[in-house]
């Protein structure tokens, strides 16, 4: 930051300014001391060389929805460690096994826990999901930043941990047990996840538009990270558990990268320039809001001085600001306690409403059909090592990711439709709900109602790139344009709303999958 025009928070929590001018003109504005933004200013902030803070949103983004990805799609694993050990001889590969029609004399057909796996992995991760995202945003002033993300990180090491241990043991004797294990797993897995999602999108959403939109790409890249890798592993692998050692601890190496790549963002001088400026906004509105609506209890003609010890936090603020002292500090002293920062949420969300819609429907379409319905179509060619062991882990999750993340990207430059064409983009939400049925009418298995009416992959595919590039552009469009419809001190609670909104669509979403999977 350019030393002439930088301002910065001291050791002993004093504002300084290294240009006087700028000081004289923050210290007091109509009467009163104020912060000032320099957003407009573009000559004083300093700028992202090589791309640095962006890299880092982008890893953050990889990171955040990390055991989603990584969970999902595992699941010839999960498919393998719920198979039915009685109906299946030794010598046979259970990591092929697929569930077929009934009729076929070499099916082996699904076990309940097989059937209902998908269905509750979902559920499970987003009801838990929904309740984080909304208690961090309630609680996102009163738990520091770092304290959030790091914790919420060491979290998901753990639990990561526990699922490596379990790869290796033999669960065939006590299937059930390992499925709650499970689950529970993934129950705590997304409470930290929610939290570091939410609060990693509060803290883009304080920063110029193409940072929130790194995090929804790199989100979109996490989706083709963990599909390429589980690729990978089963095409290297000797058997489901070697290739799901492997994933599972990619998955530890990649949470370690996200840490790491949070503290290196927390020493970028631009990095900290944006999130100063919101800070200070921030102060700001607690100041004009101490001054208007806290009266000191002083008596008549008596005045009080802001070092007085019978004065509380919130009065010696104002005794402060009534001050007619030139040499008062700009900010408080170290022994002044900052008021909280209250955002009105009420208010807020009335502004970013359709957007907060937008992202719900995207999401709750999206999960009452990925992964609990397109992990279940098979494909319709010949039984090949194609159809039994990679038609699923490509056609399903690398192409719907590849396609996401496309989507996401494009928004970045592709901005269709435009902020102000909000009916529009509601529309073509809207629209996608005709998924539904398209997917259901594929060859989903096992079926029981609904006849096959697309019965060629290629439909599958073409299905699966539109509804990926739909979820990724449509879904990173309203989350950009959500904190732009408020004040920029109430952009962090905006994009933190937003991320609540994200979990509300898809927990309903991932709900909803059990009534499509009873129609099919």
């Amino acid at each position: 930051m350019d030393e002439e025009t930088s301002s910065t928070l001291n050791e002993s929590g004093r504002f300084s300014s290294k240009n006087p001018s700028n000081q004289s003109q923050a210290r007091r504005i109509n009467g009163s001391p104020s912060i000032t933004r320099n957003d407009d200013r573009n000559e004083s902030a300093p700028t992202d060389r090589y791309w640095v803070v962006y890299l880092v949103f982008y890893i953050l983004g990889l990171g955040t929805l990390l055991p989603w990805n990584f969970f999902i799609t595992a699941n010839e694993y999960w498919m393998y460690k719920l198979r039915n050990n009685s109906a299946i001889p030794p010598h046979i590969n259970t990591s092929t096994i697929t569930a077929s029609p009934t009729d076929d004399p070499d099916a082996v057909t699904y076990t309940r826990l097989q059937v209902l796996f998908q269905n509750t992995l979902s559920l499970c991760a987003m009801l838990p999901n929904v309740l984080f995202q909304f208690l961090n945003t309630m609680l996102q002033q009163r738990i520091s930043e770092k304290m959030r993300i790091y914790g919420g990180l060491f979290m998901e090491v753990i639990f990561f941990i526990v699922t490596v241990v379990l790869v290796k043991i033999d669960c065939s004797s006590w299937q059930q047990t390992f499925f709650a294990v499970t689950m529970i797993s993934i129950v705590l897995l997304n409470c930290a996840s929610a939290v570091i999602q939410s609060s990693i999108f509060g803290i883009a959403a304080g920063l110029p538009q193409k940072y929130l939109q790194a995090v929804m790409a790199g989100q979109g890249m996490g989706g083709i990270f963990a599909a390429v890798a589980m690729i990978a592993t089963i095409g290297f692998g000797h058997d489901p558990t070697s290739s799901a050692f492997a994933y599972f601890l990619i998955a530890i190496a990649v949470l370690f990268i996200t840490g790491l790549s949070y503290k290196l963002l927390s020493k970028n001088n631009f990095y900290k320039y944006h999130h100063n400026q919101k800070r200070f906004a921030n102060i700001n509105e607690t100041l004009t809001a101490a001054k208007n609506h806290h009266s000191i209890n002083s008596q008549p003609g008596k005045s009080r001085s802001r070092n007085d010890s019978t004065l509380n936090p919130l009065q010696r603020v104002c005794a402060w600001s009534d001050s007619d002292d030139e040499s008062r500090p700009l900010l408080m002293d170290a022994d002044v306690t900052q008021p909280k920062f209250v955002p009105p949420l009420w208010s807020i969300f009335k502004k970013v409403w359709p957007h907060c819609f937008s992202v719900i429907f995207v999401f709750f379409v999206t999960l009452a059909c990925f992964p609990s319905i397109t992990s279940s179509i098979h494909s319709m060619s010949q039984k090949t090592t194609w159809n039994t062991l990679y038609f699923s882990p490509v056609s399903c999750f690398l192409l719907f990711n590849l396609t996401d993340w496309i989507g996401r990207s494009m928004a970045g430059y592709l901005h269709y439709p435009s902020e102000k064409q909000t009916s529009l983009l509601v529309f073509l939400v809207i629209l996608r709900v005709a998924f539904m049925p398209l997917f259901a009418l594929c060859n989903v298995q096992p079926r029981t109602r609904l006849p096959v009416i697309f019965n060629n992959d290629a439909y599958f595919i073409v299905f699966m790139a539109i509804f990926g590039l739909s979820n990724g552009h449509l879904s990173t469009l309203s989350m950009q344009y959500g904190p732009r419809c408020v004040e920029s001190e109430h952009s962090e609670t905006a994009g933190s709303l937003l991320g609540f909104a994200m979990s509300v669509g898809l927990a309903a979403g991932a709900g909803f999958s059990f009534v499509i999977k009873l129609i099919i």
